[in-house]
């Protein structure tokens, strides 16, 4: 019993002098473990170079097209219609001077030809007394005498040059006669309405063979090449336009077409609209044309001259970031500069000088960005590209020759 219980213990103590042994060997073994030393990525970057010099600035707007005369024609006599264009409807297109509607003027014909007779019979009973009197006065009222006719309007009288001559032409009631022949001349002229402008009708229609009165609106008459935009711009805009001369404007229309014409900054409002915090610049320009895209009532695009700057750099406006920042490119390394932003014209932005002159910005969009990390150039990595494939072909021919 005693024999069987000194070898179980022999056992274990052997058991344990070589599990120590062991450990005490693995302890004393020096492991190194596999390290792998990671290089920091450098990322590729388009870059500009900023150059800093004149501009000049141009503000858009956009606006509705307003013609610049619409007249409402109004009949100053009473009668029958006896000629309208086009039955003066909505669309029809009149020329400046064109006869556009004619009263009956029969009535004021007849009354006008019954004055400028009894004009003539008067002038006629003062030449006799003229002759006798003073030759060199009756050869100037002779000769306006053979200048009347009673189927046309009356000449100005001619230029009386002594008392003695007025009383005589006071006492025929030459005076009288000349001015009520001219006020009748007025009142037929009125029976014929003339455009006083190129422009378009719009109306109801008359009829010839109708009957107007006095007063009555007739149509109206809109001017479709004097036309005018009132362009809202905000404060900062209004701002960068140069109001000592008359800038000029590009006026594009909203169409396919891509038409275009040039107009010019004529006033400005000194008021600022409180609701949309904007003030009005009219433009003028003309539509000799006619093209349509232009009439009154287009929705229109105006890129309107500003002021001229200098020592000012146009970036792309999307490098901006918060405060300003825009990201720059120094050694391979990436930086960081805060500009000084004037105006926005479209995509691009404008700044001061206050970054050095051909500071390399950074135009790509990085994803969490740090200031010193290694950057690259899109033209540094396309070069790098270019002088490793240059040495692999300079190496295979190397290889190539020696295997001849």
């Amino acid at each position: 019993m005693k024999k069987n219980f000194y070898l179980k213990l022999g056992i274990v103590v052997v058991i344990l002098v070589f599990g120590g042994t062991g450990m005490v060997l693995l302890s004393s073994t020096e492991t190194k473990s596999n390290k792998k030393e990671v290089e920091p990525e450098i990322r590729t970057v388009n870059v500009e170079d900023v150059k800093f010099g004149e501009m000049n600035l141009h503000v858009t707007g956009n606006g509705v097209v307003e013609s610049q005369r619409s007249l409402n024609v109004i009949s100053e006599v009473s009668g029958k219609i006896v000629y309208a264009k086009n039955g003066i409807k909505t669309g029809t297109f009149v020329k400046e001077g064109e006869v556009v509607l004619k009263v009956d003027p029969r009535e004021a014909e007849n009354s006008l030809y019954s004055m400028r007779s009894d004009f003539i019979n008067n002038v006629a009973a003062l030449l006799p007394e003229l002759k006798v009197e003073d030759s060199g006065v009756y050869d100037k009222w002779y000769k306006y005498f053979s200048s009347l006719d009673i189927e046309n309007d009356i000449p100005d009288l001619p230029e009386i040059t002594n008392s003695q001559e007025k009383i005589k032409i006071g006492l025929k009631s030459i005076f009288t006669k000349y001015y009520t022949v001219k006020n009748q001349e007025i009142f037929l002229s009125r029976h014929t309405i003339k455009a006083p402008f190129s422009g378009f009708i719009k109306s109801d229609g008359i009829l010839e063979n109708s009957y107007v009165n006095r007063s009555e609106l007739l149509f109206s008459l809109e001017d479709v090449n004097n036309l005018e935009i009132a362009v809202p711009l905000l404060v900062r805009d209004y701002n960068l336009i140069n109001f000592n001369g008359t800038p000029s404007v590009i006026i594009k229309a909203d169409d396919q077409n891509n038409n275009e014409v040039y107009g010019r900054v004529v006033r400005k409002d000194t008021k600022l609209e409180r609701n949309s915090q904007s003030l009005n610049v009219y433009v003028q320009f003309n539509n000799p044309k006619m093209l349509s895209s232009f009439y009154p009532g287009n929705y229109v695009h105006v890129e309107i001259d500003g002021k001229k700057l200098y020592d000012v750099a146009e970036i792309p406006r999307h490098v901006i970031g918060n405060d300003n920042e825009v990201y720059t490119v120094t050694d391979g390394k990436l930086g960081r500069e805060t500009v000084n932003v004037i105006a926005y014209q479209g995509q691009s932005a404008v700044i001061k000088k206050t970054i050095p002159e051909n500071t390399r910005l950074v135009t790509t969009i990085l994803q969490k960005p740090l200031v010193g990390m290694s950057v690259q150039t899109a033209e540094e990595l396309a070069t790098a590209k270019l002088l490793e494939e240059m040495k692999k072909g300079e190496t295979e021919k190397e290889s190539l020759a020696v295997a001849k």
